[in-house]
């Protein structure tokens, strides 16, 4: 019944999670289809969702953004508090460190599995919108100017030690990314 659905990421035991607002909840829906509440955010918005190794997931919230741990019984701890208002996306590396894209000054954060988090990379934009790891660990990034305005924007990935690589120009304020395979 949530009126907004933002965030849905697969899990390796056949369930899905969605991120939902205007209520601040993510929801599971299990391998045979029955969906109910697993975590119930005190912010307005879950953004971003990605699976936490060893079962569970993140959560990544908006406005007043936190990331939170949410174990496979639906427990949470707060992961991560930045000082940005939104947590637009979530993922995490072969390390299982935690990436986040975030707004409103763009900054990707890496935070590791005990909560230790440090901007990774400054995108420049007023938000980095969406990540995602290739085969490779290349973290690819898109990113967005403020609300409202359509200005072609770059699609890049940054590379471990920080450095941009671009991959495609002139998309106009892309928001959510996924890679193939291959």
């Amino acid at each position: 019944t949530a009126p907004f659905l933002w965030a849905m990421v697969a899990a390796p035991d056949g369930s899905v999670y969605v991120g939902s607002g205007n209520d601040g909840q993510v929801h599971r829906i299990d391998a045979a289809g029955k969906g109910a509440v697993f975590f119930d955010a005190e912010e307005l918005e879950v953004h971003a969702i990605a699976p936490a190794p060893g079962g569970g997931s993140y959560a990544g919230t908006s406005p007043e953004g936190k990331i939170y741990k949410v174990d496979g019984n639906g427990t949470s701890t707060v992961l991560f508090d930045p000082p940005d208002r939104y947590i637009w996306s979530l993922a995490v590396d072969r390390a299982n460190n935690v990436f986040a894209a975030t707004g409103d000054k763009g900054i990707i954060y890496k935070i590791s599995a005990d909560g230790k988090g440090a901007p990774f990379y400054e995108t420049k934009a007023t938000h980095a919108m969406s990540l995602a790891f290739d085969r490779e660990g290349r973290l690819y990034v898109t990113q967005s100017g403020s609300r409202g305005t359509k200005v072609p924007v770059p699609l890049y990935r940054v590379s471990r030690d920080g450095v941009r690589e671009p991959v495609a120009v002139e998309i106009a304020n892309p928001t959510s990314l996924a890679l193939g395979p291959d």
